[in-house]
């Protein structure tokens, strides 16, 4: 392994070093269980615990396993629910999906590889960032309204409209192959916008069209870039990838296994190459990373690179967060012409409250925009006063505002306050004072923090992992006893000497026990000589010379255990003793 790989790996380890220490706590079985179910289904639903056999060649017996899934959900490293057909399913969390995907890497195996040597050629550039495009999209909501049809549906004017309307195009997602109602009347790219914002609980569906949620919107733009960046990527990885664990578990480990920012990385092929390739596009698309290209065309292979940092992304490197962004919010530049120029590091709120004095001409990493008449007339329509306008532009632009630029701006704001005899509230893009909070105090809770849009304000990880718990650990604990009350029963009906020490029965009730064993999904002790098998027993053949048919465990003190398929031909002089999980 490189020093460089080696570096980061080191450095998300520690990021989540708190939950990787509970699950080193969790018993051999516990990991072993937790570990073939992550392989297998990563974050999806699963209706019920994998048969007998996948546990053997784990080497663990059913009866060893049942008992793990029900502590684990004690443990709540795995959760259920019931579904609207009235199923009751199961799932892994997905705040634990980043810390099973470093726990589980040997198991799983990777396909994400950093590189030192450049790519043959760069495929897909990364576009500005998407919060900015959200920012941009909810402004025009706002001016012009997005009314829907009587059959629930956007007017085609206003679908074209909000095609143009954005950087983003149908080509950055159409290797996503999604589906979705109207089809034919919505780009695959519009589509995704608006659906980010109905995610992100920005606006909302009604009968007359959608609405801006007000009090989210005033939450939102307050935020640093670096949170609305996780937020829209939380989005993005739950609702836009393939839903498959092997997608699933690539995607984890794209965050997780890179060298960090503006670093190539190459991506192993195999199997779903083309969905893989689709997310790359798409991430390119949201302007979180690069797409390139290694090898020659007979053996070509995709490489990628963030241009994000991905430690942000999955709220683990919320340091990095604080540290760069309690820097002061960068500047714009007024120019003689009515230009803004506007560098990526100017604050949402002050890019929201610029989208309506301006209108943007350019998005780039520097975002053009031009101050005109008709958006200052709709500002003071809408209650703010000239010199609000005047003095937003000084405070926060880089060096003095041009005066020309000035007098002309008071000049249309005088115009339009002289045709308004209104005292309308403040409007929805500036923040009242009581509003406005010390962004020092904001960043100090982002550390391990991160935006609610269902809360007002913010909710502590930790407390909502804990509300999480606290719903469904009475039922985990339910099923829980239930498996030791049940283990209690079953011990009153046999002979307490058949579980608790080895010894030497005459065959036909050696052939109970294991008969017993496999009744039980319990492993199977058998004394030869000086010589201990462990099996978990599959079938028993024949009758007064009988022969049991299993797996036989080749490394009992360590799970994942090695197995083998074995005949037994057990004899008088054989001890025989039934293993039962540990804890009941």
């Amino acid at each position: 392994m490189s020093d460089l790989r080696f570096g980061v790996e080191q450095e998300m380890q520690l990021k989540m070093k708190p939950e990787l220490e509970l699950w080193s706590a969790l018993t051999p079985a516990e990991q072993c269980v937790l570990g073939v179910l992550f392989h297998k289904y990563a974050g999806q639903w699963f209706s019920s615990l994998l048969p007998s056999d996948v546990w053997a060649k784990e080497g663990l017996s059913g009866a060893e396993a049942k008992l793990a899934f029900a502590t684990l959900q004690t443990k709540q490293w795995i959760n259920s629910a019931y579904r609207s057909w009235g199923e009751c399913s199961y799932y892994i969390p997905e705040y634990h999906l980043a810390t099973l995907t470093v726990a589980y890497k040997g198991r799983v195996g990777c396909k994400v590889e950093p590189m030192i040597s450049s790519v043959r050629r760069v495929m897909k550039e990364g576009k500005p960032h998407i919060a900015g495009e959200l920012l941009h999209l909810l402004a025009w909501i706002q001016r012009q309204g997005l009314p829907v049809t009587a059959k629930g549906t956007i007017h085609k004017r206003n679908v074209q409209k909000l095609s143009t309307l954005t950087i983003l195009s149908h080509v950055d997602f159409e290797q996503l192959e999604m589906t979705y109602d109207h089809m034919n009347l919505y780009s695959v790219h519009v589509v995704i916008l608006l659906d980010l914002l109905l995610s992100l609980n920005l606006i909302e569906k009604t009968n007359e069209g959608f609405q801006i949620r007000k009090n989210q919107l005033q939450q939102w733009i307050k935020l640093p870039w670096s949170i609305m960046h996780r937020e829209i990527f939380r989005v993005c990885m739950n609702r836009y990838g393939a839903s498959s664990a092997e997608q699933q578990h690539f995607r984890y480990q794209l965050v997780l296994f890179t060298s960090g920012l503006h670093t190539w990385c190459r991506i192993r092929n195999g199997e779903g190459h083309a969905r893989i390739e689709g997310w790359l596009h798409a991430l390119a698309g949201w302007g979180f990373g690069e797409v390139g290209e290694i090898g020659d065309d007979e053996n070509r292979e995709l490489a990628y690179r963030w241009v994000i940092d991905p430690v942000e992304l999955l709220n683990l490197g919320s340091d990095c967060v604080h540290k760069r962004d309690e820097k002061r919010s960068g500047r714009f530049y007024v120019q003689p012409d009515f230009e803004v120029m506007v560098p990526p590091d100017v604050s949402p709120e002050i890019c929201w409250t610029l989208e309506n004095y301006s209108e943007r001409i350019i998005r780039d990493q520097m975002s053009i925009y031009r101050l005109t008449k008709e958006r200052i007339e709709k500002a003071v329509a809408n209650g703010v006063k000239g010199e609000v306008i005047a003095n937003f532009l000084e405070a926060h632009g880089q060096g003095d505002v041009p005066e020309h630029v000035l007098a002309v701006l008071k000049d249309w704001a005088r115009e339009s306050e002289n045709m308004l005899n209104s005292n309308s509230s403040l409007p929805l893009f500036l923040l009242e004072h009581s509003d406005i909070q010390d962004i020092s105090k904001e960043m100090e809770m982002s550390s391990g923090w991160y935006y609610d849009p269902e809360a007002s304000g913010f909710i502590q990880v930790t407390q909502l992992m804990q509300g999480m718990k606290s719903e469904e650990q009475d039922e985990s604990n339910v099923v829980h006893n239930h498996e030791k009350t049940a283990w209690h029963k079953r011990k009153l009906n046999v002979p307490e000497t058949w579980h608790r020490e080895w010894r030497m029965y005459h065959l036909s009730t050696a052939r109970q026990i294991a008969v017993q064993a496999i009744e039980w999904q319990v492993k199977l002790g058998i004394k030869k000589g000086d010589t201990t098998f462990v099996l978990i027993p599959h079938q028993v053949q024949g009758h007064e010379h009988w022969t049991l048919e299993g797996w036989c465990v080749l490394d009992s003190d360590e799970l994942p255990s090695l197995t083998e398929w074995r005949t037994f031909a057990f004899e008088k002089d054989d001890s025989v003793r039934l293993i039962l999980p540990d804890g009941v």
